[in-house]
């Protein structure tokens, strides 16, 4: 099949291209799996270095008659905090070294539950030693991690106040392309800062420093930089439909304006988990893959041009047991159809290890459901 005699060399430019645009790093499996291949490379948010759902009555900034950023500022910034923190990190060469830094959250409930990155509250895997949030009134208060995910970059940080004004989340599924993304955060350390955009694309996959991958982002084009990392970007409403996580850096890439955020549903259910338990669990299949698109098709001979390919299937994995092959292209899991990646993020966020789902593929042109049982996803993945 030309498909499979090609792949590998897909990989190859497609990386090579990923180097002309920066650098990029060793992949990482994500979302529920990973990409072989990633749409860009990206830098986290890093905090600015110095050394759910929608509540019922909830006002909203429709119809204050200011601009979109003015009444989403005045409504939202209240319930956007700064986060300072500083500890101990390990280097290559010096060992350890004590480093400090600036983030933003998002108060998630009024008794002090906080969303914010996990690269804010962590430096190399290791949590900060000390957190400190400051509110939009000024006042600073210490807190305490709950939880980290470092899958999707999402941490929860606890503050001792009670009655705080909470965020209204918005539903991911009601994002428009076109609509207006305001992100209140703090960058470069200047709180509350407020820029407006628009939102430029959804599922959105990228590759950051550290290798960490996300997909599923909302791209916007607001301006955000580093300290943004955990703030909030909005909708005109003055719901929370993102929380802003990386951005293409110009002087690497030549790029303006390209800024990523986690969906609003990933960061409010992975946030609650956290609080619940105090860790966040996601399924795996073992797969690596990519979205089919028309010129993906035209080029190595693919039966169609929507969908998401397999490029690569992890030995000894459900999807190995199940019988994935290489070139299959998924088109549905669990009932629902996939046509990207981020779609496969979806399918597979209500599950849990145990499940078994069938997975619909199409394989040189004839369709099959393959039957896969889910594990939980392991520390390391190949």
């Amino acid at each position: 099949m030309k498909l499979r005699k090609h792949l590998v060399a897909l990989v190859v430019v497609v990386a090579s291209a990923m180097v002309l645009l920066g650098g990029c790093t060793v992949v990482d499996n994500i979302g529920a799996e990973g990409t072989a291949i990633t749409t860009s490379t990206a830098t986290l948010l890093l905090p600015t270095s110095q050394s759910t759902s929608i509540l019922p009555g909830q006002e909203t900034a429709e119809g204050l008659g200011q601009s979109p950023a003015e009444a989403v500022a005045a409504l939202v910034s209240p319930s956007v905090v700064n986060v300072r923190v500083s500890g101990i990190t390990s280097t290559p060469f010096w060992g350890d070294e004590p480093y400090e830094g600036v983030g933003s959250g998002v108060i998630f409930t009024d008794d002090g539950y906080i969303i914010t990155n996990d690269h804010v509250v962590s430096n190399n895997g290791r949590p900060s030693d000390s957190i400190e949030v400051t509110f939009a009134t000024g006042e600073v208060v210490p807190a305490t991690i709950v939880g980290r995910d470092s899958y999707t970059d999402i941490a929860v940080i606890k503050v001792n106040k009670t009655g705080l004004p909470v965020a209204t989340f918005g539903a991911t599924a009601d994002i428009r392309i076109g609509e207006y993304a305001i992100a209140i955060g703090s960058p470069m350390d200047y709180r509350n800062s407020v820029t407006l955009g628009i939102v430029s694309g959804l599922g959105r996959t990228i590759e950051g420093s550290g290798e960490v991958s996300l997909v599923d982002l909302v791209q916007i084009d607001a301006a955000i930089s580093p300290g943004n990392s955990g703030g909030a970007v909005l909708n005109a409403s003055g719901r929370v439909i993102g929380i802003a996580v990386a951005y293409l850096p110009p002087q690497q890439t030549g790029a303006e304006n390209i800024g990523f955020a986690i969906p609003a549903d990933t960061a409010a259910s992975v946030a609650q988990e956290l609080i619940d338990t105090g860790s966040a669990r996601h399924p795996y299949v073992g797969i690596y893959y990519l979205s089919v698109t028309s010129s993906l098709q035209r080029q190595y001979g693919l039966s169609r041009s929507d969908g998401v390919l397999v490029t690569r299937v992890g030995s000894g994995t459900p999807a190995y047991k199940a019988g994935f092959q290489l070139g299959d292209i998924i088109v549905n899991m669990d009932g629902n159809v996939v046509s990207t990646e981020g779609d496969v993020v979806m399918a597979l966020r209500p599950r849990k290890a145990g499940d078994t789902i069938d997975v619909t593929v199409d394989r040189d042109g004839q369709e099959l459901t393959l039957q896969v049982t889910l594990v939980e996803r392991p520390a390391t993945v190949d």
